[in-house]
C-alpha cells in the first residue's frame, strides 16, 4: 500500500512561506509575515480540474513537520493503556445488591446476594441478580448451580432464559435446545423460549428446515395478534426476523428490537434490555455500520463502565477500523471482568496473528476462549487463519471440520475467517476459503458478499459482481455490498473504460484517457521490465485501476469510502487514485505498488508488512534516489520521545500507528531496515527470506538461515548504522529542543526574533551571526540569516547561509528554493538549472521545480535536462498543460503530428479555463508547442502573455522569435 508521503518542506516552500518545526521555526515564521519585495519563488499553478484532491484520502499531505509535542500528544491521546479496574466494594441491602450488578460490581453484588438468596431460596429476583452478576465474570459453572436449583423455579420463563444463555456460553447447544423444549411444553404460549429456540436451531444449521420455520411463523402470528407486548417477547420476534432474512426480515426485526429497547431504557439495566442493544450492534456489525455499533456498545458503557461484552464488542468495532491499540484495550479492560471470555480473547488473538504474534494465538483460542466454548466460532477463525497462514492444510481442516460438526451450513465462519485472510493479504486463499463457504450455505448473504468483494479484489469483476448483486438480493441493507455496487452502476459503468494495453489490463476515467494512460503504460512498462529481471518471476496479468477521487477509489479498494491511501496492491489488481491533482507522484507509486506484486508472488502473500512496504520504498529509490523515503527529521523526535519501535517490532509499528504522524514514522523506519538489509547482505538474501515466508517461516528463523545471525544481534546492528545515518542528515543546534530552555544560545535566538518584529533586520542579522559564533550553527539559524539578507539590501550575501543550512539537514527543500530565488534574481539561469536539478533530487513529490526546471531546460535546448523534468511532472500531473505541452513537443518530433496537435489543443484548453491566469512558465512552454504543431496564432497570442510577466532572457528570447 502506498500512502502519501509527508512532504510539508515541499509544499510549505512552493508556497514561499518558511515555517518549521515548533520554537525552531518561529523566527522564520515571523519573517514570513515581513514584506517580501520582489522576491518570490516559482510557482506553477495546478492544472484546471473537476477532480478531487487525494489530500482527502490522507491527512498527510500539507500537514506541518512533527515536533516533540505533535508526536508525543497524538500517540499518547490515541492510544490510552488500559484502566485500571475498580476493586469490589462491599454491598449492603437488597436495593444496593441488585443496583450493583448493573453498575459494575459484580464481585460485590455477589458476595451480597449469597446469603440473601441462602435465606430467601424461593426470591426469582435474587436467584436471577446472583446468576447474571456471575456471567458477569464468567463464573458460568456457579451460575449454572443457581439456576438448576429445585429450591428455586428452574423452569420459570425467566430462569429458562438465563439457563440457555450459560449453556450457549458454554457450546452446549444439545443441552439448550432440550431444556427449551421442555421448558415450551410447559409454558407453550411464551414467544421468549420460542424465540430462543430458533437462534438455537439456527446456530446448528437448521434455518431452512420446516420446524424453525413454523416456529418463526407463530412467532409473527403473535406478534400480529398483538400478543407481544414485553420486550422478551419482542426479541423473541427480532429473532425471528433475522432468522427469516432478506430485506423484509432485516427491516422487521429493526423495527421490533426499537420497540424492544424502548419498554427496556438502558438506566433500567434488565437483561433482556442488555440482550436487545448486543444484538443490535451484533447486527449493525454484521453490515458494517461500525459507528452504529460502537453507539449502542457505548449506551451501556455508559451505565456500566465495565461491561464485558459491551467491552468485547467495542473491541471488534476497532478492528473494524482498523484500530488495534483500542481494540486490544479494550478486550484487555473485558478481561478483567471474565477473564475467560470468549469473544475477547478472539478479538486479542484476532489482533495477535494479524500483527504476527502468531505464537499467543494458542494461548487466547485453546487455552482460554475454547474451553469455555469448543464450538466458539471467532475463535475458530482465528485458528483456520493461522493454518492458512502455516500452510497447514491438515490444521484448517480440522478446525473447519470442528465448526461444520456444530453447523453444517455455517456461513459465518467462512466470512469471518475470510475477513482475517484479507487482513493478512491473503486474497487467493480467501477465496479459496469463500467458495467453499458459498458451496456449503449458496444463499448465505454475507458470503456471497465477501465472495464478490475479494474476486473484485483479485480482478475478477464478472463474477465478482454477479456474487455482489446475489448478496443484494438476499441482504439490500449490507453497506459495502451496496456502495460498491452503487459505484459500478453510477460511476465506473458510465464514466470509465477498461483497456488491455503493453500487457496490462487498465481502468480509467473516459476523459482525457488518451493523453493520461501512454503516461502511465510508460511507468508500468519501465518498472515492470526491471523488476521482472531483479526477481526473476514473470508478475502475470496485472490490472490498474486509476479512480478521479479518492472515494471512489477507496470504495473500489475496500467496500467504503475515506481510506487513508493513494494506492493498494491485491497481487494481480493494483487500485489508485488517478493522477488529476498535481500532489502525488505516479511514477514513484507505480514503482511501490509493482515491488508489491513481486514481494507478494514470492511469498505467497505471507510476507509481513513491514518488509514489504521497505522493499518497495528501497526498490523506488533504487528506480530514483530522489523517492528516498527517510524523514529523518521526524525520526529524530520520534526516536527522542521514545516512539519508535525496534526492527523486531515494525509489524507493530504499521498496525498499531495510530496517527498520520506515526503511520510516516513506521514507513520511514521500514525503509531504513530494508536499505540497511540490502546494503549489507544483498538483493538475493532479501528474496530468499521472501521464499521463505512462502514455506510459512517467520522472520527470526530466515534472519538466522539466510543472514547467518539471530534477530537481535541484527536488530543491534541496524540500530548503530540508523543512529549514524540519522545524524548525518540532521545536525547543528536547533532552538527545538524543549530540554534547552536555560541554554543562553535560545536567548540569543529570542533576542533575534524579537528584533525582527521591531523591523530590525541588520540588527537581528548580527545577533543571529554571534548565535553562529557561540555554538548555535545549524539549520535554523542559518535559514533565518539567509531570509533576512534576501529581503536586504545585499540578497547575494544569503548564499553561503543556504549552502550552510543544506549541510545541516540534508532532506530539506527550503534551501534551495531560497537558492533558486537568488539564481533568477541574478539572472542565472545555468546556476538556477542546477539548484532545480539538486531539488529534484531529494524532492519527489514537487510539481514547483519540475515544471520550472521544465520550461528553463526547453529554451536553454538542454536536451538531457528535458528529459528529466518531463518525467518527473508527468509523473506529478499528466493533464497539466506545461505536460501537455512539453509531450506535444516531444510527439512532433517523432512525426506524430496529429497525437502532438491534440495535446496542444487539450493544453490551450486548459489555459482557457484557466482564463489567462496561468504562470509564465506554463505560458512559455504551451507557446513553443503551438509553433510547432501550426498553431502560428496561439503562439503569438501566448507568447504576448508570457511576455508581459518576468522571464529569463533565453525565454523571452524563443518567445520574441515567435
Amino acid at each position: 500500500m502506498t500512502t502519501t508521503r509527508r512532504g510539508p518542506e515541499q509544499r510549505r516552500a512552493a508556497a514561499g512561506v518558511a515555517r518549521g518545526r515548533g520554537v525552531a521555526m518561529a523566527l522564520l515564521a515571523t519573517l514570513a509575515c515581513q514584506p517580501r519585495g520582489s522576491s518570490t519563488p516559482p510557482v506553477v499553478a495546478a492544472a484546471p480540474a473537476d477532480h478531487a484532491d487525494p489530500a482527502a484520502a490522507d491527512p498527510r499531505v500539507g500537514s506541518g513537520e512533527a515536533d516533540a509535542a505533535e508526536v508525543a500528544a497524538v500517540e499518547e491521546d490515541a492510544a490510552p493503556k488500559p484502566r485500571e479496574r475498580p476493586k469490589a466494594e462491599p454491598v449492603e441491602g437488597r436495593d444496593d445488591a441488585l443496583s450493583a450488578v448493573l453498575h459494575g460490581n459484580p464481585d460485590g453484588a455477589i458476595a451480597a446476594l449469597t446469603p440473601m438468596l441462602a435465606a430467601k431460596p424461593k426470591d426469582i429476583e435474587l436467584r436471577l441478580a446472583l446468576a447474571r452478576a456471575q456471567i458477569t465474570v464468567g463464573a458460568l459453572e456457579q451460575a449454572q448451580a443457581v439456576l438448576e436449583d429445585k429450591r428455586g423455579a428452574p423452569l420459570d420463563v425467566a430462569v429458562v432464559q438465563l439457563r440457555v444463555h450459560v449453556h450457549r456460553q458454554r457450546g452446549q447447544l444439545r443441552e439448550a435446545e432440550a431444556l427449551l423444549e421442555e421448558a415450551v411444553r410447559k409454558h407453550a404460549d411464551a414467544p421468549a423460549l420460542l424465540g430462543d429456540l430458533v437462534a438455537v436451531r439456527v446456530d446448528t444449521g437448521r434455518r431452512a428446515d420446516a420446524t424453525t420455520k413454523k416456529l418463526i411463523d407463530r412467532l409473527y402470528d403473535a406478534y400480529d395478534a398483538g400478543k407481544v407486548d414485553d420486550a422478551a417477547s419482542l426479541l423473541a420476534v427480532a429473532i425471528a426476523a433475522l432468522a427469516r432474512g432478506g430485506k423484509g426480515g432485516y427491516h422487521d426485526a429493526n423495527m421490533v428490537l426499537e420497540e424492544a429497547e424502548a419498554k427496556t431504557p438502558v438506566e433500567a439495566g434488565s437483561w433482556v434490555g442488555d440482550r436487545v442493544r448486543l444484538l443490535r450492534a451484533a447486527v449493525f456489525l454484521e453490515k458494517y455500520a461500525a459507528d452504529e455499533a460502537a453507539t449502542t456498545f457505548e449506551l451501556l458503557l455508559a451505565r456500566d463502565p465495565w461491561h464485558p461484552d459491551a467491552l468485547a464488542g467495542m473491541a471488534m468495532v476497532h478492528i473494524e477500523n482498523l484500530r488495534f491499540a483500542p481494540a486490544s484495550r479494550a478486550a484487555a479492560e473485558a478481561l478483567m471482568v471474565d477473564p475467560k471470555h470468549p469473544e475477547a480473547h478472539a478479538a486479542l488473538a484476532r489482533i495477535a496473528l494479524i500483527e504476527g504474534r502468531a505464537d499467543e494465538v494458542a494461548s487466547h483460542t485453546s487455552g482460554a476462549a475454547l474451553t469455555i466454548d469448543p464450538t466458539h466460532e471467532r475463535s475458530l477463525a482465528v485458528l483456520a487463519a493461522l493454518a492458512i497462514a502455516r500452510a497447514d492444510d491438515k490444521g484448517y481442516a480440522a478446525t473447519r471440520d470442528r465448526v461444520l460438526a456444530r453447523n453444517p451450513v455455517d456461513g459465518f465462519f467462512f466470512k469471518d475467517l475470510s475477513d482475517i485472510l484479507g487482513f493478512l493479504h491473503l486474497y487467493p486463499e480467501a477465496d479459496e476459503v469463500l467458495r467453499e463457504g458459498a458451496a456449503l450455505a449458496p444463499n448465505d448473504p454475507y458470503v456471497q458478499s465477501a465472495l464478490g468483494l475479494n474476486l473484485l479484489r483479485l480482478g475478477n469483476e464478472t463474477d465478482g459482481r454477479a456474487a455482489l448483486e446475489r448478496s443484494w438480493k438476499g441482504d439490500p441493507f449490507n453497506a459495502r455490498t451496496r456502495n460498491v455496487l452503487d459505484l459500478y452502476e453510477n460511476q465506473l459503468d458510465k464514466h470509465y473504460d477498461v483497456e488491455s494495453a503493453g500487457g496490462f489490463t487498465v481502468r480509467l476515467p473516459k476523459q482525457d484517457r488518451e493523453f493520461v494512460q501512454p503516461v502511465l503504460l510508460e511507468f508500468a512498462t519501465r518498472s515492470r521490465k526491471a523488476l521482472d529481471g531483479f526477481y526473476h518471476v514473470d508478475a502475470g496479468k496485472l490490472r490498474l485501476e486509476f479512480f478521479a477521487s479518492p472515494d471512489e477509489f477507496s470504495v473500489r479498494t475496500v467496500g467504503v469510502p475515506s481510506l487513508g491511501a493513494v494506492a493498494v496492491c491485491f497481487g494481480p489488481l493494483i487500485t489508485f487514485i488517478g493522477p488529476y491533482s498535481g500532489r502525488v507522484n505516479l511514477d514513484l507509486v507505480m514503482r511501490h505498488e509493482l515491488a508489491h506484486v513481486y514481494a507478494i508472488r514470492r511469498s505467497k502473500g505471507r510476507v509481513p508488512r513491514w518488509f514489504t512496504e521497505g522493499l518497495s520504498e528501497w526498490e523506488s529509490e533504487q528506480a530514483d534516489p530522489a523517492w528516498a523515503r527517510e524523514s529523518a527529521a521526524l525520526l529524530t523526535e520520534a526516536r527522542r520521545l521514545g516512539k519508535l519501535r525496534k526492527l523486531s517490532e515494525l509489524e507493530l509499528a504499521f498496525i498499531r500507528a495510530e496517527s498520520p504522524i506515526m503511520m510516516e514514522a513506521a514507513y520511514a523506519t521500514a525503509a531504513y531496515a530494508i536499505r540497511y538489509l540490502a546494503a549489507t547482505y544483498g538483493r538475493d538474501k532479501l528474496i530468499a527470506i521472501l521464499d521463505g515466508y512462502a514455506s510459512g517461516k517467520q522472520t527470526p528463523e530466515l534472519f538466522e538461515q539466510h543472514l547467518g545471525k539471530p534477530l537481535s544481534t541484527v536488530e543491534g546492528e541496524f540500530e548503530t548504522w540508523f543512529t549514524g545515518q540519522l545524524r548525518s542528515k540532521l545536525s547543528g543546534w536547533s532552538p527545538a529542543n524543549k530540554a534547552e530552555r536555560s541554554d543562553p544560545r535560545l536567548g540569543l535566538w529570542q533576542k533575534a526574533q524579537q528584533q525582527v518584529e521591531a523591523n530590525d533586520h541588520a540588527e537581528a542579522v548580527r545577533t543571529l551571526e554571534t548565535l553562529v559564533s557561540r555554538g548555535g550553527d545549524g539549520f535554523a539559524t542559518r535559514m533565518a540569516i539567509a531570509q533576512l539578507l534576501q529581503q536586504g539590501k545585499t540578497p547575494g550575501a544569503a548564499r553561503r547561509h543556504l549552502e550552510a543550512a543544506q549541510a545541516f539537514h540534508t532532506e530539506s527543500i527550503e534551501p534551495y528554493v531560497k537558492l533558486a530565488e537568488l539564481a533568477r534574481t541574478e539572472n542565472d539561469v545555468a546556476k538556477e538549472k542546477a539548484v532545480l536539478r539538486g531539488a529534484l533530487a531529494i524532492d519527489a513529490d514537487s510539481l514547483d521545480p519540475a515544471a520550472r526546471l521544465l520550461m528553463l531546460a526547453l529554451v536553454t535546448d538542454d536536451k538531457d535536462a528535458v528529459a528529466y523534468a518531463r518525467t518527473r511532472a508527468a509523473g506529478l500531473a499528466p493533464l497539466h498543460p506545461i505536460v501537455l505541452a512539453a509531450r506535444a513537443l516531444q510527439l512532433q518530433a517523432a512525426g506524430k503530428a496529429a497525437d502532438a496537435k491534440a495535446a496542444v489543443q487539450r493544453a490551450s484548453k486548459a489555459l482557457g479555463d484557466a482564463q489567462g491566469k496561468g504562470p509564465v512558465d506554463t505560458l512559455v512552454v504551451v507557446a513553443l508547442a503551438q509553433a510547432a504543431v501550426g498553431d502560428r496564432d496561439g503562439a503569438k497570442q501566448t507568447a504576448a502573455q508570457a511576455l508581459a510577466g518576468k522571464l529569463p532572457e533565453p525565454a523571452r528570447k524563443r518567445l520574441a522569435a515567435l
